[in-house]
């Protein structure tokens, strides 16, 4: 066919054939010009013979409405231009006319008589594919969901009787979702609650999830959305009290508790335990989130993984189920959706599928679809991931449900996504303080006279004879009465002084307590002999076989004996942990290699391209460990991570920014989630996040790890920062991740250039003893210290050569390797063990407006005892990180160098005039 695209000649020819006799052209030149035809709108329509193949333009019309039916389907709740009838489905295209309509022909399996009139055949696919829903499921190369789908809906569509109790049921969601909604308008007018009014059929579409996901073996669900219908769905879904919530809107309402401590009513997580009406016990948990619509999504799905993971059988993940809910849009608007999709059928990060549902007003705050999106739909994403999508008519709430029983099936079948457009409307702006009216007048004036849907399908119930109309009333009555005497006894309660604490806060005796996170060497030997065994008939890379050797060497007894290196001391942690039991996940754009080759998680036979994870086989009984080279993405990944950290705080749950730059592509994650989770939601976060840092002439996007933006994020002993200069404390400080009872995200800036800088090394026994050392003290001091220089990181190593170069004996160099929490008494007592020094630096290799000076020189100043000067050595300030000449990096090294080195001491006038804060 390649070559026929070539052959000019051969194309016309090929043409005049399918012009002719389109059915008897190869399928894919036939696809080929009727998209020529299609995008040209002519009305030269291909032909058919007349007789002989009456199955194959039957078979056509059914399939181009099953294709393109959506297009006709009555799905919006708004009046609406009705829209041109669609080429795809004229009947020229399939050589009839209205002369056939009343003519018999081929069902081909629609209807169960196999002929009837062809006004018959188009009737009943219009009941199916041009009714209250639209759906969007052929051609997504997934012919199984396709043949089931029309099994369940052909002929009778999507207008399934549903049982009376069911509809009963579906009639008292509205209720209390839209009550609900009423009550808090009148009694909180003006407060924020981003109401549901006008998608009030989530409601009884996530109960529908939950029921049926229940009844075919789900017992977990997780939960993500953002603002609107929050309070709806904590209260009914969930069942979080009225009064709870009620509570929550008193303007002097102070949290008793860490929960939700620092952030406001519509953001907060639930966690329920329920039954469904059939029995079934189970869990739902509702993430919270911050106003960064999506940044919840990857959240969800990385906790859902883990829940998977930790039950550990085969029907895991049919046993677990993720559910987002979307805004119209933010689905289409945020790139994020599309970073988390990526990872829905990945090894280390595919969740069986998620149930999404996409509560539609058709409108972004002011903005309007027309200004928001290029697409057709808002969920037009799906497709890119072959996920089937119903679009559903918000006013028609029986077939919302049906659809979602639908939705739940396939999801739980075939292991895919699955869309639930709910097209709807917004009876307020943004929020209950917005005037939609001064931007959309027109769309206003039509939603203001809506009938709410909870009116509409009672009457509907009534019309019916399902539902009596005094009942339905008396009802409203009953539940309007039960919330005002909810609120009552809120309001009536003795108001108590609120707690008096600071919430994420802990003393110091907690953050600097030191573990003893040393491990017997034997062990240590142990664990290298084992994870360093090649498998039999395993052909490993050669240069991997001498690496092998030397990690084998850096634990053996006597002369011998390696140093060990970074990449070694990273694996013994590792290694360590996994023979305590405990689980191990690492994920990074190139983790299980390293982007430095120094880690070798991962071993591929060279031969039949197989990989190997030497790590999972240390012992019998040990811990788990995992590996994942991620997709290139760090937005969704992190949050993926932290989600499973979330999910599982006893495992070493690591996140690898490829180059430590690339946290930028995180910040949300990092903003809003990773450094405020616990003061605002109570989270226990014990995610690490190692980010490459240093500089070593690489250019502006691959030095800084950006540790000023991690400082300045650092309060309430929320953080913890770390810059480690050797493997040893690498190798303290993961274990120490793990064994500290209290959980808090760590940040870990680790080096490039020093995995194979021969200084950098430490040996085995400074891993059998011994803890993580929040501030290192210089080894080898001069005999009278003048000067004491503080560094952190990579730069240590360049001023300990240039000492050695300039033989200095007036100088002791101290490193702090954790940033914060600081610990200032550590450095108290090395200032008194150096008393009489008169000048302290702070030396870094990064800008002086970057890095840890700006945060470090307050803290120095403050700690400095009277008469001693401070200096503060750096790069010249800078907009961007690094220079990106290595030359020209070179020469700013040997500056800062030099004025460290250079530094003059103040002369004894000078001291006596020097106040403590210089």
């Amino acid at each position: 066919m390649d070559s026929g695209f070539n052959n000019l000649p051969f194309i016309e020819e090929m043409y005049d054939r399918f012009k002719s006799n389109p059915a008897g052209l190869d399928p894919s030149w036939r696809k080929v010009f009727e998209n020529l035809d299609r995008q040209s709108e002519t009305k030269n329509y291909p032909t058919y013979p007349s007789d002989t193949q009456l199955d194959l333009r039957i078979s056509d019309l059914i399939n181009a409405y099953r294709t393109y039916g959506h297009l006709l389907a009555d799905t919006n709740p708004l009046p609406t231009p009705k829209p041109e009838f669609p080429l795809q489905l004229r009947l020229e295209r399939f050589g009839l006319s209205s002369e056939d309509l009343r003519k018999p022909f081929p069902t081909c399996g629609l209807l169960s008589q196999p002929t009837a009139p062809l006004e018959e055949i188009l009737a009943t696919l219009n009941i199916v594919y041009c009714g209250k829903v639209g759906v969007e499921y052929m051609g997504l190369d997934r012919p199984e969901v396709e043949k089931w789908l029309q099994q369940q809906i052909e002929p009778n569509g999507f207008q399934i009787g549903l049982p009376i109790e069911q509809k009963k049921m579906i009639l008292e969601q509205l209720n209390k979702s839209e009550l609900l909604e009423l009550f808090l308008q009148m009694k909180y007018t003006g407060q924020k609650r981003f109401s549901l009014e006008g998608g009030e059929t989530l409601i009884p579409i996530l109960a529908a999830i939950v029921e049926k996901g229940a009844e075919d073996g789900v017992e977990e669900f997780v939960l993500g959305m953002a603002h609107r219908g929050r309070l709806n769905v904590l209260t009914n879904i969930l069942n979080k009290s009225y009064a709870t919530i009620f509570s929550e809107f008193d303007e002097n309402y102070i949290p008793e508790s860490f929960e939700g401590s620092g952030d406001v009513k519509y953001h907060k997580g639930y966690f329920s335990d329920t039954f469904s009406s059939y029995g079934h016990k189970v869990q739902i948990t509702l993430t919270p989130n911050p106003s960064h619509l999506e940044g919840v999504d990857p959240v969800v799905e990385g906790q859902a993984f883990a829940k998977q993971f930790k039950l550990d059988k085969p029907e895991a993940k049919q046993t677990v189920m993720p559910v987002l809910i979307h805004g119209d849009a933010a689905l289409s608007g945020q790139g994020v959706i599309y970073e988390t999709m990526q990872m829905y059928n990945l090894e280390g990060y595919g969740t069986g599928g998620t149930v999404h549902v996409v509560i539609n007003n058709q409108i972004g705050f002011t903005t309007t679809p027309a200004d928001a999106r290029s697409t057709r739909y808002c969920t037009d994403i799906a497709r890119a991931f072959n996920a089937p999508v119903f679009h559903v008519n918000a006013e028609d709430p029986e077939s919302c449900v049906y659809v979602t029983i639908l939705a739940v099936k396939i999801r739980q079948m075939f292991h895919c996504d699955v869309f639930i457009d709910l097209i709807s409307w917004r009876k307020y702006g943004h929020n209950e303080t917005d005037e939609p009216a001064f931007t959309q007048p027109l769309e206003y004036q039509i939603i203001r006279k809506k009938t709410p849907i909870r009116e509409l399908y009672r009457d509907h119930l009534i019309s019916q004879g399902y539902v009596e109309r005094s009942m339905a009333e008396s009802l409203e009555v009953e539940f309007k009465q039960s919330l005002q005497k909810e609120l009552t006894a809120v309001t009536q309660k003795p108001k108590t002084p609120p707690l008096n604490h600071s919430p994420g806060s802990s003393s110091d005796e907690l953050n600097f307590r030191h573990f003893q996170t040393g491990v017997p060497a034997q062990v240590l030997r142990e664990i290298a002999t084992n994870f360093c065994a090649v498998p039999k008939d395993f052909t490993l890379h050669p240069k991997l076989i001498n690496l092998i050797k030397e990690r084998l060497s850096m634990v053996e007894e006597g002369d011998s004996a390696r140093p060990i290196d970074w990449g070694m001391a990273e694996t013994l942690a590792y290694g360590s942990l996994l023979w305590e039991g405990t689980h191990v996940r690492l994920s990074g754009q190139d983790s299980c290699r390293g982007t430095f080759s120094h880690r070798h998680a991962m071993w591929m036979d060279q031969k039949v391209e197989q990989p190997y994870y030497a790590l999972n086989h240390l012992k019998k009984g040990q811990g788990r460990f995992s590996v994942f080279n991620s997709p290139l993405s760090e937005y969704a990944v992190l949050g993926f991570e932290l989600g499973y950290s979330l999910a599982y705080p006893n495992a070493l749950v690591l996140w690898e920014a490829q180059f430590g730059d690339f946290c930028n592509g995180a910040q949300v994650v990092i903003d809003q989630f990773i450094s405020t989770g616990e003061q605002k939601w109570g989270q226990q976060i014990a995610l690490v996040m190692l980010l490459p840092h240093g500089y070593e002439g690489q250019g502006p996007e691959h030095s800084s790890a950006r540790m000023e933006r991690f400082l300045t994020l650092s309060g309430h002993n929320n953080l913890l920062v770390v810059n480690p200069s050797t493997p040893a404390q690498l190798f303290h400080l993961l274990r120490r991740q793990v064994i500290r009872p209290w959980k808090k995200p760590l940040v870990v800036f680790t080096p490039k250039g020093l995995l194979r800088n021969p200084a950098c090394v430490s040996h085995l026994n400074d891993l059998t003893s011994g803890s993580f050392q929040e501030i290192l003290d210089d080894p080898h001091p001069g005999k009278k210290v003048q000067i004491l220089v503080l560094c952190s990181g990579r730069i240590y190593y360049d001023l300990i050569e240039q000492r050695s170069k300039t033989q200095r004996e007036d100088m002791a160099i101290i490193r702090v390797e954790q940033l914060y929490p600081f610990n200032k008494e550590k450095v108290k007592e090395l200032f008194d063990k150096y008393k009489g020094f008169t000048t302290c630096i702070w030396a870094q290799e990064e800008p002086n407006n970057m890095g840890a000076g700006n945060f470090m020189q307050n803290i120095l100043r403050d700690l400095l005892p009277a008469g001693v000067s401070f200096q503060f050595i750096a790069r010249p300030r800078s907009a961007s990180p690094a220079v990106g000449s290595h030359a020209l990096h070179k020469k700013e090294l040997e500056k800062i160098l030099s004025d460290v080195f250079g530094a003059r001491q103040p002369s004894i006038f000078e001291i006596a005039g020097k106040t403590k804060k210089t």
